[in-house]
Protein backbone atom coordinates (compact mmCIF):
# COMPACT_ATOMS: atom_id res chain seq x y z
CA UNK A 1 0.00 0.00 0.00
CA UNK A 2 1.01 3.46 -0.62
CA UNK A 3 1.64 5.77 2.26
CA UNK A 4 0.06 8.72 2.76
CA UNK A 5 2.84 10.83 2.50
CA UNK A 6 3.66 9.74 -1.17
CA UNK A 7 0.09 10.21 -1.84
CA UNK A 8 0.13 13.80 -0.78
CA UNK A 9 3.11 14.39 -3.18
CA UNK A 10 1.26 12.84 -6.12
CA UNK A 11 -2.02 15.03 -5.20
CA UNK A 12 0.33 17.98 -5.51
CA UNK A 13 2.46 16.85 -8.50
CA UNK A 14 -1.14 16.46 -10.35
CA UNK A 15 -2.53 19.64 -9.50
CA UNK A 16 0.60 21.79 -10.19
CA UNK A 17 -0.21 20.72 -13.46
CA UNK A 18 -3.64 22.37 -13.56
CA UNK A 19 -3.51 24.77 -16.96
CA UNK A 20 -3.18 28.42 -15.09
CA UNK A 21 -5.71 29.86 -17.69
CA UNK A 22 -8.31 27.87 -16.41
CA UNK A 23 -8.33 28.63 -12.72
CA UNK A 24 -11.82 27.16 -11.89
CA UNK A 25 -10.41 23.55 -11.94
CA UNK A 26 -8.20 24.55 -9.00
CA UNK A 27 -11.44 26.05 -7.49
CA UNK A 28 -13.44 22.72 -8.27
CA UNK A 29 -10.27 21.22 -6.48
CA UNK A 30 -10.23 22.86 -3.33
CA UNK A 31 -14.19 21.87 -3.23
CA UNK A 32 -13.21 18.53 -2.72
CA UNK A 33 -11.75 18.33 0.78
CA UNK A 34 -11.24 20.72 3.51
CA UNK A 35 -7.28 19.27 3.36
CA UNK A 36 -7.16 19.90 -0.42
CA UNK A 37 -8.55 23.49 -0.01
CA UNK A 38 -5.84 24.38 3.12
CA UNK A 39 -3.37 22.42 0.64
CA UNK A 40 -4.21 24.74 -2.58
CA UNK A 41 -4.88 28.02 -0.76
CA UNK A 42 -1.72 27.56 1.12
CA UNK A 43 1.69 30.15 -0.12
CA UNK A 44 4.39 27.05 -0.51
CA UNK A 45 1.59 25.61 -3.32
CA UNK A 46 0.74 29.01 -4.94
CA UNK A 47 4.63 29.31 -5.02
CA UNK A 48 5.17 26.75 -7.06
CA UNK A 49 2.54 26.35 -9.24
CA UNK A 50 3.87 29.94 -10.57
CA UNK A 51 7.50 28.84 -10.29
CA UNK A 52 6.29 25.95 -12.77
CA UNK A 53 4.06 27.60 -15.33
CA UNK A 54 6.08 30.95 -15.31
CA UNK A 55 4.20 32.95 -17.63
CA UNK A 56 0.97 34.25 -16.04
CA UNK A 57 -2.60 33.72 -18.37
CA UNK A 58 -4.58 36.04 -19.37
CA UNK A 59 -7.24 36.25 -16.99
CA UNK A 60 -9.57 39.07 -18.90
CA UNK A 61 -9.24 42.79 -20.61
CA UNK A 62 -10.35 45.82 -19.70
CA UNK A 63 -11.64 48.40 -22.72
CA UNK A 64 -13.27 52.03 -22.34
CA UNK A 65 -16.52 52.48 -24.14
CA UNK A 66 -19.67 55.20 -24.14
CA UNK A 67 -22.73 54.46 -22.99
CA UNK A 68 -25.51 55.82 -25.53
CA UNK A 69 -27.83 56.96 -22.96
CA UNK A 70 -25.80 59.87 -21.33
CA UNK A 71 -22.47 59.87 -23.68
CA UNK A 72 -20.47 58.79 -20.05
CA UNK A 73 -17.31 56.58 -20.35
CA UNK A 74 -17.07 53.49 -18.89
CA UNK A 75 -15.15 50.90 -18.45
CA UNK A 76 -15.95 47.18 -18.04
CA UNK A 77 -13.60 43.91 -17.23
CA UNK A 78 -14.04 41.08 -19.86
CA UNK A 79 -12.87 37.80 -18.33
CA UNK A 80 -11.19 35.68 -20.58
CA UNK A 81 -11.02 33.17 -18.37
CA UNK A 82 -13.28 31.44 -15.60
CA UNK A 83 -12.07 34.16 -13.36
CA UNK A 84 -14.93 36.42 -11.81
CA UNK A 85 -13.67 40.05 -10.52
CA UNK A 86 -15.03 41.96 -7.99
CA UNK A 87 -16.46 44.88 -10.05
CA UNK A 88 -16.29 44.80 -13.76
CA UNK A 89 -17.58 48.22 -14.26
CA UNK A 90 -15.52 51.16 -13.47
CA UNK A 91 -17.83 54.45 -14.13
CA UNK A 92 -15.69 57.19 -15.95
CA UNK A 93 -12.46 56.02 -14.79
CA UNK A 94 -9.86 55.55 -17.73
CA UNK A 95 -7.19 51.99 -17.50
CA UNK A 96 -3.74 52.91 -18.76
CA UNK A 97 -1.94 50.39 -18.09
CA UNK A 98 -1.53 46.36 -16.12
CA UNK A 99 0.97 44.86 -15.18
CA UNK A 100 2.37 42.74 -12.47
CA UNK A 101 -0.63 41.99 -10.77
CA UNK A 102 -2.25 45.63 -11.14
CA UNK A 103 -4.19 47.85 -13.13
CA UNK A 104 -3.60 51.77 -13.66
CA UNK A 105 -6.48 54.39 -14.07
CA UNK A 106 -6.77 57.62 -14.41
CA UNK A 107 -9.58 59.64 -13.81
CA UNK A 108 -11.73 62.57 -15.62
CA UNK A 109 -11.72 65.78 -14.73
CA UNK A 110 -15.64 65.33 -14.44
CA UNK A 111 -15.16 63.15 -10.86
CA UNK A 112 -13.19 66.47 -9.66
CA UNK A 113 -11.40 69.32 -9.94
CA UNK A 114 -7.80 67.50 -9.68
CA UNK A 115 -7.09 63.99 -12.39
CA UNK A 116 -5.92 61.16 -10.15
CA UNK A 117 -4.62 58.17 -10.64
CA UNK A 118 -5.82 54.12 -8.93
CA UNK A 119 -4.06 51.68 -8.74
CA UNK A 120 -6.34 48.63 -8.88
CA UNK A 121 -6.28 44.90 -7.81
CA UNK A 122 -8.38 43.07 -9.74
CA UNK A 123 -8.45 39.80 -7.33
CA UNK A 124 -8.80 41.50 -3.73
CA UNK A 125 -10.13 44.72 -4.91
CA UNK A 126 -7.83 46.59 -3.55
CA UNK A 127 -7.71 50.73 -4.78
CA UNK A 128 -5.25 52.86 -4.09
CA UNK A 129 -5.93 57.10 -5.24
CA UNK A 130 -2.89 59.00 -5.85
CA UNK A 131 -2.67 62.16 -7.15
CA UNK A 132 -0.44 63.08 -10.32
CA UNK A 133 2.67 65.09 -10.12
CA UNK A 134 2.35 69.02 -9.31
CA UNK A 135 3.26 69.93 -12.86
CA UNK A 136 1.43 70.79 -15.74
CA UNK A 137 1.61 68.87 -18.80
CA UNK A 138 -0.12 69.25 -22.29
CA UNK A 139 -0.20 65.47 -22.77
CA UNK A 140 0.88 62.76 -20.38
CA UNK A 141 0.32 58.66 -20.21
CA UNK A 142 1.78 56.45 -16.96
CA UNK A 143 2.89 52.50 -16.61
CA UNK A 144 2.32 50.73 -13.47
CA UNK A 145 4.77 47.84 -12.44
CA UNK A 146 6.71 45.91 -9.36
CA UNK A 147 9.16 48.06 -7.77
CA UNK A 148 11.40 45.12 -8.09
CA UNK A 149 11.17 45.23 -12.03
CA UNK A 150 15.01 44.53 -12.82
CA UNK A 151 15.61 41.84 -9.97
CA UNK A 152 11.81 40.69 -9.12
CA UNK A 153 10.84 37.28 -11.06
CA UNK A 154 7.20 38.88 -10.49
CA UNK A 155 5.81 35.19 -9.48
CA UNK A 156 4.27 36.37 -6.36
CA UNK A 157 4.89 40.34 -6.36
CA UNK A 158 1.21 41.78 -7.00
CA UNK A 159 0.52 42.86 -3.21
CA UNK A 160 4.00 44.10 -2.50
CA UNK A 161 5.00 47.28 -3.53
CA UNK A 162 4.91 48.99 -6.53
CA UNK A 163 5.99 51.84 -9.13
CA UNK A 164 4.07 54.35 -11.34
CA UNK A 165 5.83 56.18 -13.63
CA UNK A 166 4.16 58.82 -15.15
CA UNK A 167 5.94 60.53 -18.05
CA UNK A 168 4.86 63.92 -19.61
CA UNK A 169 5.91 67.15 -22.15
CA UNK A 170 4.63 70.54 -22.28
CA UNK A 171 5.76 73.26 -25.09
CA UNK A 172 9.22 73.15 -24.06
CA UNK A 173 10.64 69.53 -22.59
CA UNK A 174 9.66 66.01 -21.95
CA UNK A 175 9.34 64.95 -18.20
CA UNK A 176 9.41 61.65 -16.27
CA UNK A 177 8.32 61.00 -12.57
CA UNK A 178 8.30 57.97 -10.60
CA UNK A 179 5.79 56.91 -7.44
CA UNK A 180 6.97 54.36 -5.02
CA UNK A 181 4.15 53.23 -3.25
CA UNK A 182 7.00 52.53 -0.09
CA UNK A 183 7.48 56.37 0.07
CA UNK A 184 4.25 57.50 -1.19
CA UNK A 185 5.50 59.79 -2.98
CA UNK A 186 7.19 61.13 -6.06
CA UNK A 187 10.55 61.33 -7.21
CA UNK A 188 12.34 64.20 -8.09
CA UNK A 189 11.43 64.64 -12.25
CA UNK A 190 14.03 63.66 -15.39
CA UNK A 191 13.99 65.79 -18.20
CA UNK A 192 15.41 66.33 -21.68
CA UNK A 193 14.79 69.14 -23.73
CA UNK A 194 12.26 68.34 -26.33
CA UNK A 195 8.79 67.90 -27.17
CA UNK A 196 7.92 65.29 -30.22
CA UNK A 197 4.40 65.39 -29.72
CA UNK A 198 0.98 64.21 -27.86
CA UNK A 199 1.57 61.11 -26.03
CA UNK A 200 -0.71 58.25 -26.79
CA UNK A 201 -2.24 57.12 -23.84
CA UNK A 202 -4.31 54.45 -25.61
CA UNK A 203 -1.37 52.90 -26.15
CA UNK A 204 -0.12 50.62 -23.42
CA UNK A 205 3.85 50.86 -22.40
CA UNK A 206 5.79 47.89 -23.08
CA UNK A 207 8.51 46.76 -20.60
CA UNK A 208 11.87 45.86 -22.68
CA UNK A 209 14.69 44.84 -19.67
CA UNK A 210 14.61 47.95 -17.35
CA UNK A 211 13.20 50.05 -20.17
CA UNK A 212 9.91 50.89 -20.45
CA UNK A 213 8.79 52.50 -24.05
CA UNK A 214 5.77 55.05 -24.69
CA UNK A 215 4.54 55.93 -27.69
CA UNK A 216 3.21 59.05 -29.52
CA UNK A 217 0.29 60.42 -32.04
CA UNK A 218 1.82 62.46 -34.88
CA UNK A 219 5.23 61.58 -34.88
CA UNK A 220 6.93 58.36 -35.94
CA UNK A 221 9.42 57.85 -32.65
CA UNK A 222 8.87 56.71 -28.90
CA UNK A 223 10.67 57.10 -26.18
CA UNK A 224 13.02 54.87 -23.95
CA UNK A 225 13.18 55.53 -20.25
CA UNK A 226 16.05 53.14 -18.77
CA UNK A 227 14.71 52.95 -15.23
CA UNK A 228 18.17 52.15 -13.88
CA UNK A 229 19.99 54.66 -15.53
CA UNK A 230 17.32 57.17 -14.98
CA UNK A 231 17.80 58.06 -18.70
CA UNK A 232 15.57 59.35 -22.00
CA UNK A 233 16.15 58.62 -24.90
CA UNK A 234 14.22 58.97 -28.45
CA UNK A 235 14.04 56.06 -30.77
CA UNK A 236 13.26 56.16 -34.40
CA UNK A 237 9.94 53.79 -35.25
CA UNK A 238 10.07 52.23 -38.86
CA UNK A 239 10.05 54.68 -41.77
CA UNK A 240 7.70 52.68 -43.85
CA UNK A 241 4.80 52.18 -41.16
CA UNK A 242 4.79 56.15 -40.75
CA UNK A 243 1.34 56.44 -42.70
CA UNK A 244 -0.36 53.16 -41.54
CA UNK A 245 -2.94 52.56 -39.02
CA UNK A 246 -2.98 52.33 -35.18
CA UNK A 247 0.46 51.45 -34.34
CA UNK A 248 1.03 49.58 -31.00
CA UNK A 249 4.43 48.60 -29.37
CA UNK A 250 5.00 45.28 -27.95
CA UNK A 251 7.90 42.22 -26.88
CA UNK A 252 9.14 39.98 -28.51
CA UNK A 253 9.60 36.31 -28.36
CA UNK A 254 13.79 36.82 -27.94
CA UNK A 255 12.78 39.83 -25.05
CA UNK A 256 13.46 42.90 -27.45
CA UNK A 257 11.15 45.87 -28.38
CA UNK A 258 8.33 45.12 -31.42
CA UNK A 259 6.11 47.22 -33.17
CA UNK A 260 2.37 45.69 -34.72
CA UNK A 261 0.06 47.49 -37.37
CA UNK A 262 -2.48 47.10 -39.55
CA UNK A 263 -2.90 48.42 -43.07
CA UNK A 264 -5.86 47.41 -45.19
CA UNK A 265 -6.67 43.35 -43.89
CA UNK A 266 -3.45 43.11 -42.96
CA UNK A 267 -1.05 43.03 -40.14
CA UNK A 268 2.36 44.22 -40.10
CA UNK A 269 4.89 43.20 -37.18
CA UNK A 270 8.38 44.56 -36.88
CA UNK A 271 11.53 43.65 -34.41
CA UNK A 272 14.21 46.68 -33.53
CA UNK A 273 17.45 44.78 -33.13
CA UNK A 274 19.53 44.78 -30.26
CA UNK A 275 22.38 47.48 -30.00
CA UNK A 276 22.77 51.21 -29.70
CA UNK A 277 20.06 53.91 -29.67
CA UNK A 278 19.89 54.32 -33.15
CA UNK A 279 19.64 50.14 -33.86
CA UNK A 280 17.24 49.27 -36.79
CA UNK A 281 14.20 47.69 -37.74
CA UNK A 282 13.34 44.20 -39.25
CA UNK A 283 10.02 43.49 -40.68
CA UNK A 284 9.73 39.84 -40.09
CA UNK A 285 6.28 39.03 -40.76
CA UNK A 286 2.92 39.83 -42.40
CA UNK A 287 -0.49 38.03 -41.15
CA UNK A 288 -3.87 37.74 -43.91
CA UNK A 289 -6.36 38.69 -41.90
CA UNK A 290 -8.87 37.85 -44.76
CA UNK A 291 -7.94 34.15 -43.73
CA UNK A 292 -8.64 34.81 -39.89
CA UNK A 293 -11.17 36.60 -39.35
CA UNK A 294 -14.57 36.10 -40.54
CA UNK A 295 -15.89 38.00 -43.68
CA UNK A 296 -18.20 40.07 -42.46
CA UNK A 297 -15.74 41.55 -39.62
CA UNK A 298 -13.34 43.03 -42.37
CA UNK A 299 -15.72 45.47 -43.87
CA UNK A 300 -13.68 48.11 -42.56
CA UNK A 301 -10.22 47.73 -42.07
CA UNK A 302 -9.06 46.54 -38.69
CA UNK A 303 -7.14 48.01 -35.86
CA UNK A 304 -4.39 46.44 -33.55
CA UNK A 305 -5.47 48.14 -30.06
CA UNK A 306 -3.49 46.12 -27.71
CA UNK A 307 -0.65 43.21 -26.84
CA UNK A 308 -0.54 41.35 -24.26
CA UNK A 309 2.62 40.53 -23.12
CA UNK A 310 4.57 37.14 -22.56
CA UNK A 311 1.74 35.47 -24.19
CA UNK A 312 2.13 37.01 -27.80
CA UNK A 313 -1.45 37.35 -27.86
CA UNK A 314 -3.03 40.74 -29.92
CA UNK A 315 -6.53 42.27 -30.00
CA UNK A 316 -7.84 43.46 -33.13
CA UNK A 317 -11.02 46.04 -33.86
CA UNK A 318 -12.85 44.93 -36.68
CA UNK A 319 -16.82 46.26 -37.51
CA UNK A 320 -16.88 47.15 -33.79
CA UNK A 321 -15.91 43.65 -33.03
CA UNK A 322 -12.91 42.96 -30.79
CA UNK A 323 -10.82 39.89 -31.62
CA UNK A 324 -7.74 38.19 -29.76
CA UNK A 325 -5.23 36.95 -32.15
CA UNK A 326 -2.49 33.81 -31.02
CA UNK A 327 0.04 34.76 -32.90
CA UNK A 328 2.09 31.50 -32.02
CA UNK A 329 -0.88 29.43 -32.69
CA UNK A 330 -2.57 31.63 -35.60
CA UNK A 331 -6.17 30.88 -33.71
CA UNK A 332 -8.41 33.60 -33.24
CA UNK A 333 -11.26 34.69 -30.39
CA UNK A 334 -14.00 36.89 -30.81
CA UNK A 335 -14.55 38.39 -27.05
CA UNK A 336 -16.26 41.75 -27.53
CA UNK A 337 -19.05 43.42 -29.36
CA UNK A 338 -20.29 46.74 -29.25
CA UNK A 339 -19.70 51.01 -30.24
CA UNK A 340 -16.78 52.47 -29.29
CA UNK A 341 -14.60 50.08 -28.19
CA UNK A 342 -10.92 51.69 -26.97
CA UNK A 343 -8.44 51.58 -24.53
CA UNK A 344 -8.03 47.86 -24.32
CA UNK A 345 -6.01 46.72 -21.57
CA UNK A 346 -4.90 43.27 -20.77
CA UNK A 347 -5.07 41.90 -17.18
CA UNK A 348 -2.79 38.46 -16.58
CA UNK A 349 -2.15 37.21 -13.60
CA UNK A 350 -1.91 33.48 -11.43
CA UNK A 351 -5.25 33.18 -9.53
CA UNK A 352 -5.40 30.05 -7.19
CA UNK A 353 -7.57 29.75 -4.13
CA UNK A 354 -6.39 31.46 -1.17
CA UNK A 355 -9.30 32.98 1.15
CA UNK A 356 -10.51 29.52 2.11
CA UNK A 357 -13.60 27.84 0.96
CA UNK A 358 -15.99 30.98 1.26
CA UNK A 359 -13.81 32.36 -1.81
CA UNK A 360 -14.34 29.34 -3.84
CA UNK A 361 -17.92 28.87 -2.79
CA UNK A 362 -18.84 31.93 -4.13
CA UNK A 363 -16.21 31.49 -7.44
CA UNK A 364 -18.24 27.98 -7.88
CA UNK A 365 -22.05 29.74 -7.88
CA UNK A 366 -21.03 32.84 -9.95
CA UNK A 367 -19.62 29.84 -12.38
CA UNK A 368 -22.76 27.97 -12.08
CA UNK A 369 -24.70 30.71 -12.38
CA UNK A 370 -23.41 32.38 -15.47
CA UNK A 371 -23.27 28.92 -16.90
CA UNK A 372 -26.77 28.58 -16.45
CA UNK A 373 -27.66 32.05 -17.89
CA UNK A 374 -25.41 31.00 -21.08
CA UNK A 375 -27.10 27.85 -21.71
CA UNK A 376 -30.49 29.79 -21.31
CA UNK A 377 -29.98 32.22 -24.39
CA UNK A 378 -28.26 29.88 -26.04
CA UNK A 379 -31.20 27.23 -26.33
CA UNK A 380 -34.31 29.62 -24.73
Amino acid sequence: MSSPALMEDLVEEILLRFPPHEPACLVRAALVCKRWCRFISGPGFRRRFRELHRTPPLLGFLYRSLIDSDGANLTRFVPTAAFCSPQVEIRSWRPLDARHGRVLFRSPLEISDLEELMVWDPITDEKRKLPIPPRNAFSWTAAVLCSGAGSCDHLDCHRGPFLVVFVGSDSVETFIYTYSSDAAAWSKPICIQDAEGRFYSLMRSPLVGNALYFGFSGTNKALKYDMELREMFWIQLPSTCSNLGLRVLTTTEDGRLGLVTADGNKIYMWSRKAGSNDAGWTQNRVIELERLLPSDSILTSPDVLCFAEGIHVIFVRSNNVLFTIDLKACKVKKVCKGKGIRAVVPYMNFYTPGMGVQLCLVFCFKMFTSNILAANMKFG
